[in-house]
């Protein structure tokens, strides 16, 4: 670990996983290029997202399952571990997963690989809408160790929960990856003022804070079925700052960050030296969430 450089793209993303894996790799080759050492890419990219995600497209249905990959046999998937091995840089990027026994179950699932080769996956825990009667959804949040610090992922939906950064704040996640496909809360609508940017902003700067570590978001762009997407893929300080963010357009955009450093900093002398993992009274939360499932499932 030490100082290194990581990215964050937003992406315009299309119905066609070949020119979307040129694209990557295009961002990949940029990126390499300034010693970049980690790249995060939006949810679904690889294949796009659901034409409409508040109504069933069976002709959507049709498309993820024609474009679904395995992992990591997939032969996009493995193009990307190759650029991952050949650049020495760790790439995150959201896709469509087929499951290798079972082909008629999809995850929307976040892949890491880097100069190893494949590395992880994580398989999106809470679905909106109608993702819920396409994808199945995984287990659990997963850290994997890397030689540039501890990794986790999750997507989109899940950062609105809480308990999902916490989760892998408790396994001592360094870098919480976030790709998204967030929308505008109506086409055309201004960015600047919609709602939707407002949350999303919200949740990005507050689950870093919350559980003191980086927290890298990357967003679609652009009109793509019959949503719009925001953008602003950023990349927060553990102690809650936006260090980096880009616009509503596509693009890139990088920051050095020091690990384990600035987590140390942030646990320790900022925030008014609090550590909010250390100062948790977990014996206290676990009466609350008891009762609140008992009130709930009555």
């Amino acid at each position: 670990m030490g100082v290194f450089t990581v990215a964050t793209v937003t992406m315009e993303v299309v119905y066609d996983k070949r020119k979307n894996l040129q694209k990557y790799l295009s961002f990949v080759k940029d990126a390499a290029g300034k010693g970049v050492k980690l790249i995060a890419f939006p949810e679904q990219s690889l294949q796009g997202y659901l034409t409409n995600l508040f109504a069933y497209d069976l002709e959507s249905v049709k498309y993820q399952y024609g474009n679904a990959e395995t992992v990591p046999g997939g032969e996009c998937v493995q193009e990307i571990v190759k650029a991952a091995k050949s650049y020495g840089m760790y790439i995150e990027f959201g896709m469509t997963e087929k499951d290798a026994e079972r082909p008629d179950v999809l995850y929307n699932a976040s892949v890491l690989v880097g100069p190893e080769g494949y590395v992880g996956t994580y398989r999106k825990v809470h679905q909106p809408g109608e993702e819920k009667q396409i994808y199945t959804p995984g287990k659990g949040f997963s850290v994997f160790q890397t030689a540039i610090g501890r990794i986790g992922m999750l997507i989109c939906y899940d950062k609105m929960f809480p308990e999902s950064v916490r989760e892998l704040a408790l396994k001592g996640v360094d870098i919480a990856i976030m790709p998204t496909a967030w929308p505008l809360s109506a086409v055309g609508s201004d960015p600047e003022t919609d709602v939707m940017g407002y949350y999303y902003n919200l949740f990005d700067t507050v689950r870093a804070l919350e559980n003191q570590c980086w927290f890298i978001s990357s967003n679609m762009c652009g009109k793509h079925g019959v949503h719009e997407f925001y953008g602003h893929s950023q990349i927060v300080a553990p102690n809650g700052y936006i260090q980096k963010k880009c616009g509503v357009a596509e693009g890139v955009v990088y920051h050095d960050i020091d690990l384990p450093g600035s987590i140390v900093e942030a646990r320790s002398t900022e925030v008014l030296g609090l550590n909010l993992l250390k100062d948790r009274h977990p014996e206290a939360y676990g009466k609350i969430a008891s009762q609140y499932s008992v009130a709930t499932a009555n």
